[in-house]
């Protein structure tokens, strides 16, 4: 997994400012603009998994809602419902030719669009995107949703760090609470070029720690790009962190979020462009914020159980 952030022309908090102001602007456009998401009552879902088109204007000015939260081939689509899932459908649709708008929401257009699909495939023309559709359209395995497990260790019983804690310039705990294996594959080569931090691999649901005390800048919840669901934290000396791949954010952590050492921020997963593989955290240190460099030598000084190294 990669992250290639765009080399910023000014600081980030600058840009955030200017984003924040992008999103006020687009909210008044709609009417929500001194709406929050605790203060406008999401609607429910049917059984069917169907929401009004209300929530999709929500959804675009407010962002992520509990109910969007899905992975594109966790369960059957049709029209009429609203995911992650169904933007990741619309994409590879879109990516096949078939013009229609990325939008999260299964409307009348996504619903021919599938049926085009299906007829060309010479699959039941229902419009319905079952395992069959799935697999044409190169989604090869039907896994069940990502969901907030019960943490399987207790992290206040993991010890934070190892005896060689002195030894890390950068780390402060281990970012894993529970058994774990890695090694150094800093730069090894990816899809999306040459890896830019460690994998650590563990098992779902083991919670994930702050290595620093600082401020979480980026929390995104909902299940997309290369990152999945992954956590951006920065220490007071500018060093930011990241965590991705996760199976879920842990309550209470959001943008904004002041965290302490050691202080759970999510759970271990496979989102993203992992989720076929297995579970893991994809783990950054970028000094300053700006290029990453290799966690290996920090991980092996604060891991209380580090691997054995030939």
């Amino acid at each position: 997994m990669n992250v290639r952030p765009q080399a910023p022309t000014f600081g980030r908090r600058s840009f955030s400012r200017v984003i924040a102001i992008g999103v006020l602007v687009a909210s008044s456009a709609i009417g929500v603009a001194s709406a929050t998401a605790d203060s406008i009552p999401w609607p429910t879902p049917q059984a069917d998994g169907t929401q009004s088109l209300m929530s999709v204007q929500m959804l675009q000015a407010l962002g992520d809602t509990p109910t969007t939260r899905y992975v594109l081939g966790s369960r059957v689509l049709r029209k009429g419902m609203l995911g992650t899932d169904v933007r990741s459908l619309q994409i590879l649709l879109r990516r096949r030719g078939y013009k229609i708008r990325a939008d999260g929401d299964f409307g009348r257009l996504t619903h021919r669009a599938v049926k085009r699909f299906q007829k060309r495939y010479r699959l039941k023309g229902d419009g319905v995107v079952g395992p069959r559709t799935m697999a044409k359209l190169g989604v090869r395995r039907i896994r069940t949703a990502p969901t907030t497990p019960a943490p399987i260790v207790n992290p206040g019983t993991y010890p934070l760090t190892g005896p060689n804690a002195a030894r890390a310039k950068y780390l402060k705990a281990f970012p894993v609470a529970g058994k774990h294996t890695y090694f150094n594959d800093f730069g090894a080569p990816r899809g999306q070029g040459a890896h830019q931090g460690n994998d650590i691999m563990a098992a779902r649901g083991i919670p994930v720690r702050a290595t620093a005390a600082g401020t979480v800048w980026k929390a995104n919840r909902v299940e997309s790009g290369l990152g999945g669901i992954y956590v951006w934290m920065e220490d007071a000396k500018g060093t930011d962190y990241y965590f991705a791949h996760l199976n879920a954010i842990a309550s209470g952590i959001k943008a904004g979020s002041v965290v302490k050492v050691g202080q759970v921020i999510g759970y271990v997963g496979n989102t993203g462009d992992a989720r076929y593989g297995a579970t893991h955290l994809h783990f950054e240190i970028r000094p300053e914020g700006i290029g990453p460099i290799n966690p290996y030598t920090d991980l092996l000084a604060v891991d209380p159980e580090p691997p054995v190294r030939n």
